[in-house]
C-alpha cells in the first residue's frame, strides 16, 4: 500500500522515536511510506533546521503563533492533496497536532481514509499551561472534538485518553485504544553487559533497580531515590541506575548524595536510544515510578521486551500494558510506602522477577510491538477502501 505519513513535530524526544518506529514498520511490512510535514523525514532533518523552529515560536506574540498555526490547516490541506493525488495514496496517517483539520480535508478531497493518531490530550494541555497561555482555547478544543469525531479510524494510546475525549463530545466508540510498541530487535533480551557494569562500577551482587527517560519534574524519579534509600537501610544490596538526563538531573544528584547513595547510584547522562538496551540489560527490576493520566510509556514496553520485571504506578492506562501480578507488579499511584513493598518484594524474590519477564515478553511479542500496530492500521485501511 501506499501510505501519506503527516506530523508536525520537531521529532525529538518519544514523539520521534514514535513516528521513526512506526515508519520503519509500515515500510518493513513491504509499504510505500511518504513522510510530509515542516521537518519531513526525521533522519533526513539538519539539527539547524530543528533550533530554527522554537526561535520563530519563541520570537512571535503567542497569539499570532497560534493564527499561524490555525493558518497551517489551510497549507497541510494543499500540501497532502498534492502529495496524496501524486503517490496515488491508499490512506493518509496523521499524527494529531493541536489546530490542525488540514489532513481530514486532505483525504476528504482525495476521497481516501484517514487514521487519525492521538498521543495526548493537546488542547486541555496547553490550556493548563501557565508559561505559554493558549489564547485560542476554544477553538482549539473545537478542532480537537471535530478531527477526532470525523477521521475514519481515530487511535488513542490508552482508555483514559479516550475516556477524556468522549467526554468533551466525541462520540462513544469511536476511538480504538492502541498502546505504543517497541523495536523487538533494538529491545531484545540479552545478558548483562558485564563489561559495561564493570566500567560503571557496579557491584556483581547488587540488585540494580533501573529507570529511563528524560529527567523531568513528573517522572517520579524522587520517589525512587527515597524508597532505595529505605532499602538500603534495611540491608538490601540495591544499586540505582538511572538512564538519562534532563532538567531534574541537578537536584535529583543532590538528593542522592544527601540519601547517603552516592556509591550505590548513577545518573548516566544523556544515552543515545539505541544504546539504551545496553544499558537495561543491567536492571533486575525495571521502574516508571509515575506517568501521566494518559500516556502510554514506551519505557514501560522497552522494559519488557528485554524480559525485565515492570513495576509502575497502578493507573487505568498502564493497566493496558500491564497485569498487575502476571507480567509486571504495580503499586499504588504517588504512595512511596506501596512502592517500598513492591519493590521489597522483588528484591527478595528472584524467581519471581524471572516469571514476571518472562511473560512480559510473550505480551510484547503478540501485540505491543510497532510493527503489530502497523499491522492493525494497514488492515483497517483496507477494510476502509472496499
Amino acid at each position: 500500500m501506499r501510505i501519506l505519513y503527516h506530523h508536525r513535530t520537531l521529532g525529538d524526544g518519544a514523539e520521534g522515536i514514535h513516528i521513526s518506529e512506526m515508519v520503519k514498520a509500515f515500510r518493513h511490512l513491504g509499504h510505500e511510506v511518504l513522510v510530509a510535514g515542516p521537518i519531513g523525514e526525521l533522519k533526513q532533518t539538519l539539527i539547524e533546521q530543528r533550533g530554527f523552529l522554537p526561535k520563530i515560536k519563541h520570537l512571535l506574540p503567542r497569539f499570532v503563533f497560534e493564527l499561524l498555526e490555525v493558518a497551517y490547516s489551510a497549507y497541510c490541506f494543499v500540501d497532502l492533496s498534492r502529495k496524496a493525488k501524486a503517490m496515488h495514496a491508499d490512506f493518509i496517517y496523521d499524527r494529531y497536532i493541536t489546530f490542525n483539520a488540514g489532513a481530514l480535508w486532505a483525504a476528504r478531497f482525495c476521497r481516501i481514509p484517514l487514521v487519525l493518531e492521538v498521543n495526548a490530550p493537546l488542547a486541555l494541555e496547553r490550556s493548563e499551561e501557565v508559561d505559554e497561555k493558549l489564547y485560542l482555547k476554544g477553538l482549539a478544543h473545537a478542532i480537537e472534538r471535530y478531527v477526532c469525531t470525523n477521521a475514519d479510524r481515530t487511535l488513542v494510546v490508552s482508555s483514559p485518553l479516550r475516556k477524556y475525549l468522549e467526554s468533551v463530545g466525541v462520540p462513544q466508540g469511536k476511538c480504538i485504544v492502541m498502546p505504543n510498541g517497541v523495536d523487538q530487535i533494538k529491545f531484545k533480551p540479552r545478558q548483562k553487559n558485564s563489561e559495561l557494569m564493570q566500567k560503571m562500577g557496579i557491584p556483581a551482587d547488587s540488585v540494580v533497580i533501573g529507570f529511563t527517560g528524560i529527567l523531568r519534574p513528573w517522572h517520579g524519579v524522587e520517589m525512587l531515590i527515597k524508597v532505595v534509600e529505605s532499602l538500603k537501610a534495611a540491608g538490601k544490596s540495591v544499586y540505582l541506575l538511572v538512564v538519562g538526563d534532563g532538567p531534574t538531573r541537578v537536584d535529583l544528584e543532590k538528593d542522592l548524595q544527601q540519601a547517603g547513595l552516592a556509591g550505590v547510584s548513577m545518573i548516566t547522562g544523556r544515552v543515545p536510544h539505541e544504546n539504551v538496551g545496553e544499558y537495561v540489560s543491567l536492571f533486575d527490576i525495571a521502574v516508571s515510578p509515575k506517568a501521566t493520566f494518559y500516556a502510554s510509556p514506551m519505557k514501560i514496553i522497552e522494559y519488557m521486551a528485554q524480559g525485565k520485571p515492570v513495576v509502575a504506578p497502578k493507573m487505568d492506562n498502564i493497566l493496558d500494558i500491564i497485569s498487575d501480578g502476571e507480567n509486571g507488579l504495580l503499586f499504588d499511584a504517588g504512595e512511596v510506602g506501596s512502592l517500598h513493598e513492591v519493590l521489597l518484594e522483588l528484591v527478595n524474590n528472584a524467581p519471581l522477577r524471572e516469571e514476571l519477564g518472562r511473560k512480559a515478553l510473550t505480551v510484547v511479542a503478540s501485540k505491543l510491538n510497532w510493527t503489530a500496530n502497523a499491522q492493525w492500521v494497514v488492515n483497517e485501511s483496507k477494510k476502509l477502501m472496499v
